[in-house]
């Protein structure tokens, strides 16, 4: 038998020297190398501090005091080196004792060759294995202990088995208030521990369960558990390793968004009822204040014309210049009442409104308009205005960017909601673009309608932009 080019050392502690001697050369011969022979405990320890070797070799019945089960021991609390023990015959107390000390095998003595190549083999190859182990068990202690984010090991029935620092922190119970007991008892509503287990043995894994546990000082926390089922067989059987996150602070910062959102949405509601009283009221007085002046002017001036001289030709002329300037500031007035807020909203409802924008839009555009548009009983002012407004911009947005020529209007009930739709036959857009372009005009659109708990859905496709709105009668 030949080994690998590197040799192993072998140190040999066996108070027979002549047997020492031939499993000296046995060892030799099998391309080990030797690094002493000791026989007695002392001897065996100074070699140790000489060199360390990749084995040793021990007889359980050394002469002298110490034994070669208490030289192991010895060895084991100053140095990771296996252990094979050599023994003829020993008694059961002896044995026991030997594999307290965690030996890496027993060769009997006479000693074969074969047994005992096959025995250094597999205890060279197990300590390496071992060694990796221990390795990686300080590598997962580390990451375990150190974690900032509770983690635990529990058994099948959900009985805590290991906790970190982190959880200990959480739970604010010392660690042997933990182990030993069911999770469910640090769960603050049994019926989310229930649904979390049955998760975990449906899907041998839970990700991101949220629940809240409860602190020994009576602290509620709300919690993120992601857990995995581990199986290591049918005799020693499996258990669940898990990692909390405590998301109470990120709960209250959400929590505090959500109120903050819905306080700017009740201002800009607010911001958006001021500016629409504030159209009325200038509307109202434009049309009544100016226009009314204005219609006493053309009174006026229609008496002057009738006063002057057939003759006055000069007079004439300058009068009916007066009065087609003063029908052009009244055509002008007019339009600015309407712009600010259709009298027609007010008085017919928002179906006649939307066909009175419609027709004005193609007017101005030249556009086809298909308007198809229901009346809507018992509907809000605040919900009309609303509409209307969401319909302008949209047709605003039309004229700005879409390159159509044809638009369809429609305006029906749906259950308990009002639909409106407005579709061009525009070159559209993708949602990407509708995104980078940051439209005010769209933001206001979208607030008016989350207000009253509706929906906005703008899609673009080539054959055109679809505005959806959808708000509860």
């Amino acid at each position: 038998m030949k080994l690998k080019s590197i040799k192993k050392k072998i140190l040999i502690v066996e108070d027979q020297l002549i047997i020492a001697m031939d499993l000296r050369l046995t060892l030799e011969g099998l391309g080990y190398g030797v690094t002493g022979i000791a026989g007695t405990a002392e001897e065996c320890l100074q070699y140790l501090e000489k060199e360390i070797p990749d084995l040793v070799l021990m007889d359980i019945m050394l002469s002298g005091n110490v034994d070669g089960i208490s030289t192991a021991e010895a060895i084991h609390k100053k140095f990771e080196i296996p252990i094979i023990y050599l023994t003829a015959h020993s008694d059961e107390n002896s044995l026991l004792r030997a594999n307290l000390t965690g030996p890496y095998g027993y060769i009997v003595k006479p000693i074969e060759e074969r047994d005992l190549y096959t025995s250094i083999e597999i205890a060279l190859h197990r300590f390496s294995i071992d060694k990796e182990l221990k390795k990686n068990e300080i590598k997962y202690r580390t990451l375990f202990e150190q974690s900032l984010d509770p983690i635990f090991i529990a058994d099948e029935s959900a009985v805590l088995m290991d906790a970190n620092q982190a959880m200990i922190g959480l739970l604010e119970y010392p660690l042997k208030n933990i182990l030993g007991h069911k999770a469910s008892e640090f769960f603050y509503d049994y019926s989310e521990y229930e649904a979390f287990i049955y998760l975990a043995e449906q899907n041998d894994a839970v990700s991101d369960f949220e629940c809240r546990l409860k602190s020994k000082s009576g602290r509620i926390v709300d919690v993120q558990i992601t857990l995995t089922k581990y199986d290591y067989g049918k005799e020693k059987g499996g258990g669940y390793q898990g990692i909390i996150r405590d998301i109470t602070q990120y709960k209250l910062y959400f929590e505090e968004l959500i109120k903050s959102r819905q306080e700017l949405r009740n201002l800009t509601s607010h911001i958006e009822s001021l500016r629409e009283k504030e159209r009325t009221d200038i509307a109202r007085e434009i049309h009544d204040v100016l226009g009314q002046s204005l219609t006493a002017l053309k009174i006026d001036l229609s008496w002057i014309r009738k006063k002057l001289n057939p003759d006055d030709l000069e007079l004439i002329d300058k009068t009916a210049v007066m009065d087609s300037l003063i029908n052009d500031v009244i055509v002008t007035v007019r339009k600015l009442s309407s712009n600010l807020r259709p009298g027609i909203l007010d008085d017919l409802g928002l179906a006649a409104a939307i066909e009175w924008q419609s027709e004005e839009f193609k007017k101005r555009t030249g556009f086809k308009c298909d308007v198809v548009c229901e009346e809507i009983p018992l509907l809000s002012e605040e919900k009309a205005v609303a509409l209307f407004r969401i319909l302008q911009e949209s047709l605003t947005n039309i004229i700005k960017h879409s390159n159509a020529d044809s638009v369809k209007i429609s305006l029906v009930r749906k259950g308990d909601n009002i639909e409106m739709i407005i579709k061009d036959n525009g070159q559209g857009f993708s949602s990407e673009t509708l995104t980078n372009r940051g439209s005010y005009g769209i933001i206001g659109m979208r607030e008016r309608v989350k207000f009253f708990n509706g929906t906005l859905d703008i899609t673009g496709a080539e054959d055109g932009v679809s505005v959806h709105v959808m708000i509860p009668v």
